[in-house]
């Protein structure tokens, strides 16, 4: 063998499986591990015996051929082993020869009935299988490390080079074997179909290839089958439900893909009731592991599904018709099968133009039936699917230009389209036929905000393309999605974006903007907006934000400088948290805006409190909604700012940002509310001479029943409150008495929440207006003053003390800036907690 076959096939060959095997549900005996007796040779013919006393409907070779060389024994350079030529030499006859004495020949070909035993990629058999199959794997893992791969020779990369990894490939759901990162051989399974009642009693096999270099055939094993059907052809996969049965099943002639808890259908009651298009609570999916399932699998018509100790035929499972076993405890059912090809048009019936939208088609059976080039199951894994795929709670969703196309059943079929909050969402059942091609579905805008323009922002969100940042805000109706480069230790992502990542849609309705989240674990993070060129660098002071081991290079206030010089917008990312420098910068006058992540169901969140603390201390920043998405659980826009731009014309960060500066901003996870006090909206400032009284109405409307409550907020305090059962809009009109300096917000509470990563209520709040009454400022409290002032000193003693620094004047620097907040702080509020006995 060594002498005849090429080099690279002599370990290969050795590691081939021996003894008894299984391969695609057919039993073979390979023979013992001796180099002598394991596999037949065809340097001349030979006759193999076969059992007469059993019929047989197909007879299934394994064997394998030697890579092609030429007359000097050897192949190209640039030519791969593993790259197959010459297709369809003609290298063997088998000849089945029948008990009555009926023969049955075949001509075995290369790369037809046989192939090379070491194959690269590209080159498969066209009437053999190999004896290794393709494996299901779970994308949830658990992943091996990842192996070094193999890399080919310059010109044989396309069929022999394999990428190291194993995340990315676990994402496919199913192994890859060619080429083998080893070298090692397969088997190929080839099958000849017999005449109906044949006996064969021998099997002849005859070479054709002359003893040519490189055609040598060798034989492992020989398998006779009766059945039906050609057992190595399985038919496409589909899908049954199996109720009371709780284990695995089995089958022999395919494979079980696949098996999850079966999902009930939507009622009918619940559809009416329920906010549609945020999710269903986790743990509330209506499946129970001890009811039916649902299984994907793919068989062949002679396969045997085992249930527990009930077995289901193939062709009977194939029929279609419901089955029952004997004891009446166990049923399998066939379900309708997507196959309906449909074009959806998604339109804004207001405009009637075609409208990007979120979408989830789900069968009558509880099927979740995604668009094509979307997954039936969403990963929900931090930087794992990043694409058009979004999961709430139990509910998959798949984001959607406003023309897709889809696979149904035929039968019911439940849809819901969703277009962010100002659009009312459409749920309707429908019926599609075989014949059905078309579908078009509507959106209507629900409400429409007053006074100009009004733009709709996401200012922090991570990982998507810019393209795919695009079709998610749209089918949000976000406006502007602010996509940040950022540092994890080691890896950096979105990074490459930067220099061209910003872009608009074709209509220039919609922006990307690229920035960069600025994060320090201890001190804190910066969302920096739209500057002109990146701050860098992007983290410090080690994990898991900087590198390892790293030392602390830069404050959060260089972070600032550095971004407003370049002509951005400086943000407490996710206020208050981390909760250390950023007192500091607020004291220091670098922070333009704070950012809320998710509200509470009483807005009584560390957002909140704190974000009044300051606002109760003098400090004017304007309120924005930013996700923080970092996953396919988190939907852009699910909290998000309303920002009020009181020109017309193009829309640019620019001109957002300005606005943002100037306070003109409410932040919403749901509805609408706006806020007139004597007239002026949220980010002015009203000047009194004396105290006074001041006239205040609010609103919050909603495209869905979810408003319970609406407030009227003077100082932090509720001054007035209109509530109700859920409801659409609610309204105040009241009388404030402002004796002193002050700050007036309008906010809304709900029950309803977004069942995204991060939950979040129904809720809105807007940016203050601000009165200044003259000789009568706003009082700061002592104890309010206090919990800022020692957050500073916090900040100070870890840089001071802990932090890993490698430069003492750096390190006096940064001190030295805490200590010129400290005593601003102090100046401005009379507290002296940590120098010396308050005033």
């Amino acid at each position: 063998m060594d002498a005849r076959f090429h080099p690279a096939y002599g370990p290969a060959l050795e590691r081939l499986p021996i003894g008894r095997q299984v391969f695609h549900g057919l039993p073979f005996d390979l023979g013992p591990g001796a180099r002598d007796a394991r596999w037949i040779l065809l340097d001349r013919t030979t006759t193999v015996e076969l059992p007469a006393d059993h019929g047989a409907s197909h007879v299934v070779i394994a064997h394998l051929c030697d890579a092609w060389r030429d007359d000097a024994g050897s192949r190209p350079a640039g030519l791969a082993v593993g790259h197959v030529v010459p297709v369809g030499e003609p290298l063997a006859r088998y000849t089945l020869v029948d008990r009555d004495g009926r023969e049955t020949s075949r001509l075995i070909r290369r790369r037809f009935e046989v192939n090379d035993g070491i194959l690269g990629w590209g080159s498969g058999a066209f009437a053999a299988i190999p004896h290794v199959a393709n494996e299901v794997i779970d994308w949830r893992g658990p992943h091996a490390a990842q192996g070094p791969g193999r890399y080919a020779p310059a010109g044989q990369s396309g069929s022999l080079t394999i990428m190291p990894g194993t995340y990315g490939a676990n994402q496919v759901g199913a192994s890859d074997f060619i080429p083998s990162p080893t070298g090692d051989a397969l088997l190929w399974l080839h099958v000849i179909e017999l005449e109906t009642g044949a006996r064969p009693v021998a099997l002849r096999l005859e070479p054709l290839a002359d003893g040519r270099s490189g055609s040598d055939v060798l034989v492992a094993a020989v398998t006779l089958f009766r059945g039906s059907a050609n057992p190595l052809i399985r038919g496409g996969r589909f899908q049954v439900q199996v109720a009371g049965f709780e284990g695995h099943p089995e089958v022999d002639l395919g494979t079980i893909i696949r098996s999850r808890p079966a999902i009930a259908a939507s009622s009918g009651e619940r559809a009416t009731n329920a906010i549609l298009g945020w999710g269903t609570p986790r743990g509330h999916s209506d499946a129970s592991p001890a009811g039916p399932s649902v299984v994907d699998l793919a068989i062949a018509p002679d396969a045997v599904l085992r249930l527990g100790d009930w077995t289901v035929a193939g062709a009977d499972l194939l029929s279609g018709r419901p089955l029952r076993d004997p004891a009446g405890r166990q049923s399998i059912e066939v379900l309708p099968p997507p196959r309906v090809p449909v074009e959806v048009e998604i339109a804004d019936r207001s405009t009637g133009e075609r409208s990007p939208a979120r979408v989830r088609f789900t069968a009558a059976d509880g099927r979740y039936l995604p668009p094509v080039g979307h997954r039936d199951e969403v990963n929900p894994g931090f930087y794992e699917d990043t694409g058009g795929d979004l999961i709430l709670g139990s509910s998959a969703y798949a984001y959607v230009p406003g023309r897709f196309a889809i696979d149904l059943p035929v039968g019911g079929v439940e849809v819901e389209v969703v277009g962010g909050f100002d659009r009312s969402p459409h749920r309707a059942r429908i019926e599609i036929e075989p014949s059905t091609r078309r579908l078009e579905l509507p959106l209507d805008r629900a409400i429409d905000l007053p006074g100009w323009r009004w733009v709709t922002a996401d200012s922090h969100v991570h990982f998507l393309s810019p393209s795919t940042a695009l079709l998610q805000a749209a089918a949000e109706d976000v406006d502007v999605v602010n996509l940040l480069a950022a540092q994890w230790a080691d890896l950096f992502t979105n990074v490459t974006d930067l220099e061209w990542g910003s872009m608009a849609d074709p209509a220039g309705r919609r922006l990307v903007v690229v920035g960069t989240e600025n994060r320090q674990n201890m001190l804190g993070h910066l969302a920096l907006l739209g500057p002109h060129r990146p701050v860098i660098p992007l983290a410090s002071a080690g994990p898991p934000e900087g590198r390892l081991g790293g030392a602390l290079t830069v404050l959060l206030a260089d972070w600032a400088d550095r971004c407003r010089a370049a002509g951005g917008l400086v943000v407490g990312a996710h206020f208050p948290l981390p909760y250390a420098e950023i007192a500091a910068d607020i004291v220091a006058g670098k922070i333009d805006a704070i950012e809320t992540q998710a509200f509470a169901p009483g807005l009584d969140d560390p957002n909140v409190i704190e974000w009044y603390r300051y606002l109760n201390l003098g400090y004017r920043l304007p309120l924005l909604g930013g996700t923080d998405k970092m996953s396919a659980e988190v939907p852009v826009g699910a909290v998000r700012t309303y920002t009020h731009l009181l020109a017309d014309g193009p829309l640019t960060f620019e001109s957002w940002a300005a606005a943002v500066r100037a306070g003109r901003t409410f932040v919403s996870s749901g509805p609408v509310v706006e806020l007139a006090v004597d007239g002026r909206e949220p980010g002015d400032v009203i000047r009194l001479r004396r105290p006074d009284r001041l006239e205040v109405t609010a609103r919050a409307r909603a495209a869905q029943p979810l408003l319970t409550d609406l407030e009227l907020v003077v100082n932090g305090r509720v001054v007035a409150a209109a509530s109700s059962d859920a409801t659409t809009e609610l309204s105040l009109h009241e009388t404030v008495d402002i004796p002193n300096g002050a700050w007036v917000a309008a906010r809304s509470r709900s029950a309803s929440q977004i069942e995204s990563a991060f939950t979040t209520a129904m809720a809105a709040h807007t940016s203050p207006v601000y009165v200044e009454v003259e000789d009568r400022p706003l009082a700061a409290s002592p104890d309010e003053a206090e919990v800022v002032e020692l957050v500073i000193a916090g900040a100070r003693a870890w840089v001071a003390e802990l932090a890993a620094v490698d430069d003492p004047a750096e390190r006096a620097r940064m001190v030295r800036f805490f200590d010129d907040s400290l005593a601003t702080f102090q100046r401005r509020t009379g507290s002296w907690v940590t120098s010396g006995p308050r005033r």
